[in-house]
């Protein structure tokens, strides 16, 4: 008599046979129910994190990052020309947001949507016409951010 070899059923219960090795194998073997569950968790998860990587990679070669190495000559210039105008749209935003909306709102905003529209001249390669618009641009904000020589001072002799 060889010896005893048990065999799990799903429902729980247990029965023993007394056959070979070799004979056991071919019968139907039934995993336990928590491990089936783990198994059927781990190939969800591999599945998801496939699926997630498949979309990653479609999304990378369809629209891949674009460095400032790739531009040309002419696209560095036009950055380099709204930079003044860029540098004073961020600090008044900021100042803005800090504030609240301040007085001449529609004039600042006016500028922001300028400003957006020269960077959208840039990012298309029209740089000629992105560098003059950054240009007046820079003339504008000069002109609102001057002191005025009718304005009062504070240290002025005469008050």
């Amino acid at each position: 008599m060889h010896n005893p070899w048990p065999h799990r059923h799903h429902d729980g219960s247990i029965h023993y046979t007394h056959c070979c090795a070799e004979q056991v194998e071919t019968l139907p073997a039934c995993e336990e129910p928590a491990r089936g569950r783990l198994r059927a968790w781990v190939g969800a998860a591999g599945a998801a994190l496939g699926l997630a990587t498949l979309a990653f990679w479609a999304l990378m070669l369809s629209a891949p990052p674009v460095s400032r190495a790739a531009l040309d000559p002419a696209a560095d210039g036009c950055l380099t020309a709204g930079r003044l105008v860029r540098a004073w749209v961020e600090a008044e935003a900021g100042r803005r947001a800090r504030v609240g909306a301040g007085p001449n709102q529609a004039a600042f905003n006016e500028v922001l949507l300028w400003t957006r529209a020269a960077e959208a001249s840039c990012a298309a390669g029209r740089t000629r016409q992105a560098v003059r618009e950054f240009q007046s641009l820079e003339r504008l904000i000069a002109a609102r951010t001057a002191p005025r020589e009718d304005a009062p001072r504070g240290d002025d002799p005469e008050r």
